[in-house]
């Protein structure tokens, strides 16, 4: 009884040590970019669009200097007068150099002086061995 008892917890540990080390890379790159997408989040709530740029791919950046970016943010911010109270993740989705997240904001503008939550799908990719936000899809509910 004994020895069958050894023979399970052996094999117990074993699956959850192969599981570990199976998994263990997406575990780590999905806290990498939440961590990320809070970093990304805090710069733009802050208005430190140079950060944020620093951030984002050239995709996101569509041609504009560092300088044009975060004049262009400003701007948007200010006339629509977007107040980013809090924002978080739900799920990240990794795939090799790409990863989803499955994110959401609670903020205000000029349409929505009560605060909404918004949801978005944020799309990362690998750019130098450095994750980068590439793209957001906001979604509209029905």
């Amino acid at each position: 009884m004994k020895i069958i008892k050894t023979i399970f917890i052996t094999l117990i540990l074993f699956f959850s040590i192969v599981r570990l080390a199976w998994c263990g890379g997406d575990d780590e790159v999905s806290v990498t970019i939440a961590a990320l997408q809070q970093t990304y989040f805090n710069a733009v709530q802050s208005q430190d669009f140079a950060t944020a740029y620093d951030m984002v791919t050239e995709n996101m950046r569509d041609g504009r200097t560092k300088e044009k970016y975060v004049e262009d943010w400003e701007g948007v911010m200010k006339s629509a007068q977007v107040d980013l109270i809090e924002g978080g993740v739900t799920a990240i989705d990794v795939n090799g150099e790409k990863a989803l997240v499955h994110a959401w904001t609670k903020a205000s503008d000029v349409f929505n002086v009560i605060p909404i939550i918004e949801k978005e799908i944020d799309h990362w990719v690998l750019v130098n061995d450095v994750w980068k936000l590439d793209l957001t899809e906001v979604l509209m509910d029905d």
